[in-house]
């Protein structure tokens, strides 16, 4: 069976029997360190249901989430550093879907948050430093300022609206010091609608498909938020019968039509199709399966829904010329998360591995592959509240080394920026990080290497970048953060021995209310 006939066949069942009830709750957005810290939750056992390969994350998941890690955590005669964050953290920051998820059957209220956080954030760079994985907001030479709130409102606990304003003040235009530009932009804002925790969405959002934590081959929030409506169950269900063996059960189906700037032969305003589904047959053991096609645009919007499911659905592979020309992209992946390993293995608390495997075609199987591998070490060696990351990708099919986000027709990319990884067409790319939470202060340091042009060019570009970032919370409302790093690309634009440093500096003030 082919893969999207399956995904299609377990998302029609999904629908049909999902009969869970959640109240509508907006998204946690994409840069939050919650996701990160929930993965020292499963870590260390403190929870096993959650899915955490579709990003974003509804607020009243995070809640069910919570009540079970307090759970176990009340139960510790010693809570743990990780428990101490969660309670003291997150039960206030997330009080009021910890009630609702402990008692589910009472009438959730309505409510208009004005202003539920700000932050503001300054850059400096030297030059044309490469900042990827940051929602396709652009900074040039100089000062760069950005600064934004999120809003949010429900009514009846059935509808829920997000938004999110930003200034930003940037310099887009690397040759000249001082051409400078400010722009107030709507980064992401969206309304939703929930019946019996199934979710439409209409608006403006990023997401995240796949486990890793450096990027994703497909979907990243490496580009700028885009329009969209979404489907989805908020929170995973158990299906009936047979199917109950799959263990929870999620799903994202995505339709948007982009329009942004695309040039050439590029088919301007194309539509965007996505499904991702994620399951979860063992507490241990979370599986995902995604797929994107890009279709129609200018002079191919007259398609019929025979034409539009073989564009979506058939194994096949059509001429540029003809109107169900399109693009395709498939992935699944694997995430391994082992908690308490520590009397088996001295050096860690808990240990997550994870890959993710793309192609970039249709066919039978799928060709122009491309993988993704990593693994988390949680609090080595005694240190609580530390990991230890690292991972590898490598976008460089031997078969047709740029096939991956580019296109005649339909290049994955919206503003510029590539949906998935940030690295880009033939390229590998190595990550490793250290990061560190002790009470109020935290660290990270990490470097990346990125090579592009690996099979394609004579001379292969690399970039390798030196980062630390050093942070201070005075309470749960408050935080500040520096960063610093260090930039040195080796044969820029291919160009043998052509060299150029780069460096950033960073200041982030983050308020919740």
């Amino acid at each position: 069976m082919h893969l999207t006939t399956f995904i299609s066949t377990i998302f029609l069942i999904l629908i049909s029997f999902a009969s869970a009830h959640a109240f509508s709750s907006t998204n946690v957005w994409m840069d939050n360190e919650l996701y990160a810290d929930m993965e020292f939750w499963a870590a260390e056992g403190l929870i096993e249901s959650q899915l955490s390969s579709i990003k974003p994350m509804a607020r009243s998941e995070v809640g069910r989430q919570l009540v079970t890690a307090l759970d176990k955590c009340d139960a510790m005669k010693t809570p743990s550093a990780t428990c101490i964050n969660i309670q003291q953290n997150y039960t206030k920051l997330f009080a009021a879907e910890i009630e609702e998820a402990k008692n589910p059957n009472n009438t959730a209220g309505s409510f208009v948050k004005p202003i539920e956080s700000f932050s503001l954030s300054y850059k400096y760079l030297d030059g044309p430093f490469s900042i990827f994985n940051n929602e396709g907001i652009n900074y040039g030479r100089g000062g760069n300022a950005f600064a934004q709130f999120q809003s949010q409102a429900r009514l009846w606990g059935v509808f829920s609206f997000f938004v999110q304003p930003a200034l930003v003040y940037n310099n887009h235009d690397y040759r000249h010091f001082y051409k400078y530009e400010t722009d107030l932009i709507l980064h992401r804002g969206y309304g939703k609608i929930n019946i019996f925790n199934f979710e439409i969405q209409a608006g403006r959002d990023s997401l995240w498909w796949g486990p890793a934590y450096h990027s994703a081959l497909l979907m990243s929030n490496n580009a700028h938020p885009f329009d969209m409506v979404k489907l989805s169950n908020p929170e995973p269900v158990l299906l009936p019968w047979i199917f109950s063996y799959l263990g929870p059960v999620q799903f994202n189906l995505i339709f948007s039509q982009l329009h942004d700037g695309r040039k050439g032969m590029e088919r301007a305003n194309p539509f965007l199709y996505g499904l991702r589904l994620d399951i979860k047959p063992h507490p241990y053991l979370e599986l995902g399966a995604s797929h994107l096609n890009m279709f129609g645009g200018y002079n191919r919007r007259d398609l019929s829904v025979g034409e539009i499911s073989k564009i979506l659905y058939g194994n096949i592979n059509p001429s540029p010329d003809s109107k169900i020309e399109s693009n395709s992209e498939f992935g699944v992946d694997l995430a391994l998360t082992l908690p308490n390993v520590k009397k088996y293995i001295f050096v860690a608390e808990g240990l997550k591995f994870y890959t993710e495997w793309g192609a970039e075609d249709s066919g039978f199987l799928p060709d122009k592959r491309a993988y993704l591998f990593g693994l988390a070490i949680f609090n080595p060696f005694g240190l609580a509240r530390a990991a230890f990351r690292g991972e590898y990708a490598r976008i460089s099919p031997e078969s047709m080394p740029n096939a991956w986000y580019t296109h005649r027709s339909y290049p994955m990319r919206y503003n510029g920026r590539v949906f998935g990884h940030h690295a880009g067409t033939d390229s590998e790319d190595i990550f490793v990080e250290w990061s560190h939470n002790i009470e109020k202060f935290s660290y990270k340091l990490s470097y990346d290497r990125e090579r592009s042009g690996v099979q394609s060019q004579i001379y292969t570009q690399s970039k390798n970048q030196y980062s630390g970032e050093l942070g201070f919370r005075f309470n749960e409302n408050i935080k500040v953060t520096l960063q610093y790093a260090y930039e040195k690309i080796k044969n820029l634009g291919y160009v043998y021995n052509q060299r150029q440093k780069n460096h950033l500096l960073g200041m982030t003030l983050t308020l919740n209310f």
